[in-house]
């Protein structure tokens, strides 16, 4: 799949944003839109960020509007202010956000 387009913006994001491991995999769960669930595989290295295929095994979820998620991995706004203003919503093992290191782009 080298030099494919991609064309789902929050998937693109995702590759761009999650490039090293943290032991657990996560599910980016969109609402409101028809868009897929991004699922990122934490255990590998580099992270593996794919389309989730359904009934797919997920640590921690993550709920938001796709564009509110996309702000939130890309860096656009703060992850703790999406989170805290409730736009967002976490279930799952919570741990998992500590073991994260956002790499994004200013």
């Amino acid at each position: 799949m080298s030099g494919a387009k991609i064309t789902n913006p929050l998937l693109a994001a995702a590759k761009n944003t999650f490039a090293e491991p943290f032991g657990a995999v996560i599910a980016l769960l969109t609402v409101g839109g028809g868009d897929k669930t991004i699922r990122i595989d934490g255990r590998q290295t580099p992270p593996i960020v794919s389309i989730a295929k359904t009934g797919a095994r997920t640590d921690c979820t993550w709920r938001g509007a796709a564009d509110i998620l996309l702000r939130a991995i890309s860096g656009e706004r703060a992850f703790e202010s999406v989170y805290v203003s409730g736009q967002l919503s976490i279930s799952g093992d919570l741990s998992v956000m500590a073991r994260l290191n956002f790499k994004q782009a200013k």
